[in-house]
C-alpha cells in the first residue's frame, strides 16, 4: 500500500508541473499528495522527498508544495528531519536568487516568494490536527 500512495503522490506532483493541471488539483489532493511525506514506511518518506526536492529545485512546482517540507517536524526519525529543514533551506535561497538574478512584474514575483504562500503550512498542519 505505500508503494501505492508514493505513486499518487507522486502522480499528482507531475501534474501539478504542468500549470493547466494545477488549477484543477483539489485541496484535498493537495492534502493527500503532502501526506505521503509522513507515510509509515521510511524509503516511501524517502523517496518522496527527494522528488519533492527535485522539482522545487527546478522551479516546476509551484510554491505552495514548498509548504510540504513542513510536515516533516513530525518525522520519528532525525535524519530525516534535518533533510528536510536543508531542503527548504536551499529551496528559499534558490528562490531569491532567481527574484534577483530575473526581475519581473510585481503580480509574478508574488508566486515565487514564499512569503506569501506561507498559508499552505498552517493549512495543512490543521488539517492534521483535526484528523
Amino acid at each position: 500500500m505505500s508503494r501505492l500512495r508514493l505513486a499518487a503522490g507522486s502522480a499528482i506532483m507531475k501534474l501539478a508541473q504542468e500549470p493547466c493541471y494545477h488549477e484543477i488539483i483539489t485541496p484535498e489532493q493537495f492534502q493527500l499528495c503532502a501526506l505521503v511525506i509522513n507515510d509509515e514506511c521510511y524509503q516511501v518518506r524517502q523517496i518522496f522527498a527527494q522528488k519533492l526536492h527535485k522539482a522545487l529545485v527546478k522551479l516546476l512546482l509551484p510554491l505552495e508544495y514548498m509548504a510540504i517540507f513542513a510536515l516533516c517536524a513530525k518525522d520519528p526519525v532525525k535524519e530525516r528531519r534535518a533533510h528536510a529543514r536543508q531542503c527548504l533551506l536551499k529551496n528559499i535561497s534558490i528562490r531569491r536568487e532567481y527574484i534577483k538574478q530575473n526581475p519581473m512584474a510585481t503580480g509574478k514575483q508574488l508566486k515565487v516568494l514564499l512569503e506569501t504562500r506561507f498559508h499552505y503550512v498552517v493549512q495543512i498542519g490543521v488539517k492534521l490536527r483535526t484528523s
